[in-house]
């Protein structure tokens, strides 16, 4: 999915991170790191808590619109010379102050996704870590931008309010903590394990026709996601689709990778490599002295290159920083509050060197065919898949969702041909198969135990 369509005035620009000025654990932050690991906290452990749930997303809309209104001011310090004027007029405004705002920018925007991140895993687990249902939500969505007190919020808070108290309703989230749920207002589980989103009607809100019109595109979006949520099918960017799943656990390295964050807490660097394609390495900026994790880093990638033309990428969590509906929120992956919070504010960094090429070749030592790769569908501006792969009659897409998967959490190949294996075995009808996500497949297939 494209992810232009997350355009939050919050959100990082991929030349934000490339400021290395900025992109560096800020000792600033060390307070804010622990109120961090404290929400993260409360939220893994208290999520079946519904009153718990409830506080803890008070808390953090509280959070965001003293950020949000932080964020503003200093944006409009640096970009804006009469508002600067305005505030200090009887001063000379100098290079160090708008260094300065421009820091602060940066921590505010740090903190804005963090608290996001959270918001979305809340939200995830109310929905069972159900990815099919969370991504077709993701590819219904409009931007409504960041959250703002106005009469709308209020009335929205009160419902929310109302809802707490509603003996058959388990748990809920609030949409303005969440990066991806931008349709309606609330999500409400319910006893019986349905879902529902609420869209809360405020009585100052307008009448005309596009306020008609927009209400009518969100009203069939919402009926849309409850009936997959419930039913499990629905429609894929105007595709009917069927959810199809697997009980079986996914194989991917997360437990793994935090055993070694774990030690990454004690040292400057660390390295691992996990696989054929796949090595890691972890920094922690709160101890590095000298850049001697840099030949750590250059030794990991020499030995994930199996031939002499291997195609290595390399990636990070700082990729965590601009939301995705490919990537988990890091709130949900098993690892310790701790090294969450560690994450999010950049104290502890991931590098992911991934061996492209050799990660073809693991589909090709399996009887599979790679009949058009990334570089092609790069080429063709395709957003639907990365790469194609085949086998006997059957023809498998690789969606950018799934392929995130194998670099951030180390999903195996095995894994990812598990179902498709299944359906060669006993001759099943090809009808299209589409592995997890591919709106241009009618059967979309997930794992029923992935979480």
């Amino acid at each position: 999915m494209a992810e232009e369509k997350y355009k939050h005035t919050i959100h990082f620009k991929r030349s934000d991170l490339e400021y290395k000025k900025f992109v560096i654990w800020s000792p600033s932050q060390i307070e804010w790191r622990d109120i961090i690991e404290d929400y993260i906290y409360i939220s893994k452990v208290r999520s079946k808590n519904k009153l718990a749930m409830f506080k803890l997303q008070i808390e953090l809309i509280s959070t965001l619109l003293q950020l949000n209104d932080g964020l503003k001011t200093y944006i409009k310090l640096v970009e804006d010379p009469e508002e600067r004027k305005k505030e200090f007029p009887d001063r000379e405004i100098e290079e160090r102050d708008i260094d300065y705002w421009e820091k602060q920018i940066f921590n505010h925007k740090t903190l804005i996704n963090a608290i996001k991140d959270i918001g979305d895993g809340i939200a995830w687990r109310l929905f069972g870590f159900d990815r099919e249902l969370i991504y077709n939500i993701c590819i219904n969505n409009d931007d409504p931008g960041p959250l703002t007190l106005n009469q709308g919020f209020i009335t929205e808070l009160y419902t929310l309010g109302d809802y707490m108290n509603e003996p058959e309703i388990v748990n809920m989230v609030y949409h303005g903590i969440t990066n991806f749920l931008l349709i309606s207002d609330i999500t409400l589980l319910y006893q019986n394990e349905e879902i529902n989103f609420i869209e809360v009607k405020s009585k100052k809100t307008g009448r005309g026709q596009s306020w008609r019109e927009r209400i009518e595109r969100q009203k069939l979006r919402v009926e849309n996601i409850v009936k997959i949520g419930n039913e499990g099918e629905g429609f894929a960017v105007d595709v009917p689709i069927k959810f199809m799943y697997i009980d079986k656990k996914p194989e991917t390295i997360l437990n793994k990778l935090e055993t070694l964050l774990k030690r990454s807490l004690t040292k400057d660097a660390v390295t691992e490599l996990y696989n054929s394609y796949l090595g890691i390495g972890i920094v922690n900026l709160s101890l590095l002295a000298d850049d001697l994790w840099k030949q750590k880093f250059d030794k990991v990638k020499k030995q994930i290159t199996r031939e002499e033309k291997d195609f290595v990428m390399l990636f990070g969590s700082i990729d965590w920083e601009m939301f995705s509906p490919n990537k988990a929120p890091l709130s949900i992956h098993p690892f310790s509050p701790e090294i969450v919070a560690n994450l999010l504010l950049g104290k502890q960094k991931i590098f992911y060197f991934f061996n492209l090429d050799q990660f073809y070749r693991e589909f090709e030592k399996r009887g599979w065919k790679v009949i058009k790769t990334i570089d092609k569908t790069t080429a063709e501006k395709n957003t639907e898949f990365m790469f194609l792969i085949k086998k006997e009659k059957l023809t498998l897409s690789i969606p950018p969702a799934l392929f995130s998967r194998a670099i951030y959490e180390g999903l195996s190949v095995d894994s990812i041909l598990t179902y498709a294996e299944d359906v060669i075995k006993t001759g099943q009808k090809d009808e299209g198969f589409g592995l997890f996500i591919d709106s241009l497949k009618k059967n979309i297939c997930g794992f029923r135990a992935d979480q």
